[in-house]
């Protein structure tokens, strides 16, 4: 952390103060959080920015729709220029309703998405129209406690552990780390062993690891994957690193245009990918995130690369030895919650 980060340290007791305030509220019952019949699993973080609950949303969607449950996923939908409730449709556009719910529906086509800033209203809407759920997927969660999840797991990065970080604006916590009490079950992510995701927590604690899949090409003529060689990568998320580690594994990458989190593309944007000194010389594929695939899904800005061979590299998660007790744990939680 930069030494000048702890000069913000008034601002820090202050935000911690009025947070803490806000939870005891909802402790207390002054403020109510309501409890729904269909079990409702969590999956939220006290860090602000990424720390792998995309994948985990995605792991535990892809482990109940294998078990034969019938599953919604409900996000607020960041980012986005609309209000209120909507579903989300694979011909939908990210700046409707946010990047990470559309690359949800793009990944489970049979699987419900939807989005709402007030998680309540959005569940009692989902129940309205599909009755027969059995559970609902509540994206990035955590903080909006006007809901009483049946489940709640909090992630957390191995690379800064939220006992290891601090109240904003010094460091990245939305909440105390005491606040961690509220969950069920701690996923470290990226935690190489046991003992990382054992640490500084009393309930049930797994460890996963990011694993990448296949790329798929989304845009340019068609391309065998198998002669990539040299790429150029561009991403806007906030684990870059960790994305460009992953390709680097399998190719070499020569440049890589970086923008942030949930960066709304615009056609000079791809265009600068043009300028770059390798582009157009050795470099025979672009490569992308999901999320950002996602992000251009359906749009126009795409044509000022129609000719480029584009491809995203899903990410994944694998909890090891610890798979078929963390399966357990949510299965069974959709039975009998």
């Amino acid at each position: 952390m930069p030494w000048y980060r702890h000069l913000l340290w008034p601002f820090a007791i202050l935000y911690g103060i009025a947070v803490w305030i806000r939870n005891r509220l909802f402790d207390f019952g002054v403020f109510s959080s309501e409890k729904f019949d269909v079990p409702v699993i969590c999956v939220g973080n006290l860090e602000a920015g990424g720390t792998g609950k995309s994948p985990l949303v995605n792991y535990i969607v892809a482990l109940l729709v294998t078990n034969n449950r019938n599953v919604a996923v409900l996000s607020r939908g960041y980012g986005r220029s609309t209000k209120g409730f909507l579903f989300v449709k694979e011909t939908g556009k990210a700046s409707e309703v946010g990047d990470e719910p559309l690359q949800a529906k793009l990944r489970f086509p049979e699987v419900t998405v939807a989005v709402c800033e007030n998680r309540v209203k959005g569940i009692q809407q989902l129940l309205e129209t599909a009755p027969k759920l059995d559970v609902i997927v509540m994206d990035d969660g955590f903080q909006h406690r006007w809901v009483k999840p049946s489940l709640s797991i909090l992630v957390t990065p191995s690379r800064q552990p939220f006992w290891q970080n601090y109240v904003l604006p010094v460091g990245t916590l939305r909440e105390a780390k005491s606040e961690s009490k509220r969950a069920d079950i701690l996923v470290v992510s990226g935690a190489e062993n046991s003992l990382v995701a054992n640490a500084d927590f009393d309930a049930a604690s797994f460890h996963s690891k990011v694993v990448s899949s296949a790329l798929v090409q989304f845009c340019g003529n068609r391309f065998d994957v198998a002669e990539i060689q040299d790429v150029v990568l561009f991403s806007g998320i906030a684990n870059q690193e960790r994305f460009e580690d992953l390709v680097s594994n399998n190719y070499k990458v020569l440049e890589h245009l970086k923008f942030a989190d949930h960066h709304n593309y615009s056609v000079s944007d791809l265009s600068s990918l043009r300028k770059l000194d390798s582009f157009g010389t050795t470099v025979n594929a672009v490569i992308t995130t999901e999320k950002d695939a996602a992000r251009l899904a359906n749009s126009t800005i795409l044509q000022e690369l129609k000719n480029v061979q584009m491809f995203y590299l899903p990410i994944n998660i694998e909890f090891g030895e610890m798979t078929s007790e963390f399966d357990k744990m949510i299965v069974e939680h959709g039975k009998y919650a």
